[in-house]
């Protein structure tokens, strides 16, 4: 058996985070969002936290560890930096084999169609807004064709998702004997959404409805993904989809001495492992 440590969206840069007291892990897979800056923060806080207590570590990376940065010249030099640090950075759809196991990740991004295609140009409009919509469009930046350096708006959020999801598919097209794990930050399906489903237009920054890729005859066993800041565990046709995001811890102590404990996801289990 293969033990698979879980978890996302740690943000230890908002607040701190250990790992409890516990046996060594084979895998750690770790889906995005461990802080603000993937080569100043996440993956030195890999290396120091979760590298002793796996074999393996898997990262991909989620959208604030690209806060602040170029999108394509961070990734590059993550992936130096991971490569230093003995961690695993699947960013774009590439793979890892570990005792059998395959694990594909990407950071996905979405499509912005998940309440369907007749609402994707109002979703990527207030994604977009400067005012109100997703951070990422103002704190990311990019790259475009010829290389110049361009915001990060919607377009370029949905043109990711797009290579990133076609990689996915044709790893998974591929014959591979044993179990199968895509690994994404961005959630696959809308049954991960805060509510179970799509209640709000911004819903469509958060998750894309990947049914067809869980339902398909390359079909991976588990998905993970984070994102969310929520616990998920169900199950798309043979896929199983799994979350577990610590979200922000908000937990302070009040006036009159009394701690105050504000968990984001109180279900969040830093202990949660897969036997495969």
């Amino acid at each position: 058996m293969t033990s698979v440590l879980i978890m996302s969206d740690l943000h230890v840069d908002a607040s701190p985070f250990e790992l409890p007291p516990g046996p060594r892990v084979d895998i750690a897979i770790v889906a995005g969002d461990v802080a603000d800056g993937l080569t100043r923060r996440s993956i030195p806080w890999l290396a120091e936290h979760i590298r002793p207590r796996a074999r393996h570590v898997i990262y991909v990376p989620g959208n604030h560890d690209l806060w602040r940065a170029r999108l394509p010249d961070e990734i590059s030099r993550g992936r130096d930096a991971a490569i230093a640090a003995d961690v695993t950075l699947l960013d774009c759809g590439q793979a890892r084999h570990v005792d059998g196991i395959e694990v594909i990740g990407a950071t996905l991004w979405t499509d912005y169609a998940v309440a369907g295609p007749g609402h994707r140009e109002l979703a990527m409009r207030v994604a977009g807004d400067r005012q109100v919509g997703m951070r990422d469009h103002r704190l990311i930046q990019t790259r475009d064709r010829l290389g110049t350096p361009a915001p990060f708006r919607p377009p370029a959020a949905a043109a990711l998702h797009a290579e990133h999801r076609a990689r996915i598919e044709r790893r998974l097209a591929e014959t591979w004997a044993g179990p199968r794990i895509v690994v994404t930050h961005h959630a696959p399906h809308p049954r991960s959404l805060l509510h179970g489903e799509v209640r709000e237009v911004i819903d469509a920054a958060y998750a894309s409805d990947l049914t067809p890729m869980m339902e398909g005859p390359g079909a991976p066993d588990i998905w993970i993904h984070g994102h969310v800041h929520r616990t998920v565990d169900y199950r798309i046709g043979c896929t199983r989809v799994l979350a577990n995001a610590r979200g922000h811890d908000t937990s302070h102590r009040r006036r009159n001495g009394e701690w105050r404990v504000e968990l984001e996801n109180p279900s969040f289990d830093p202990a949660f492992v897969l036997e495969l």
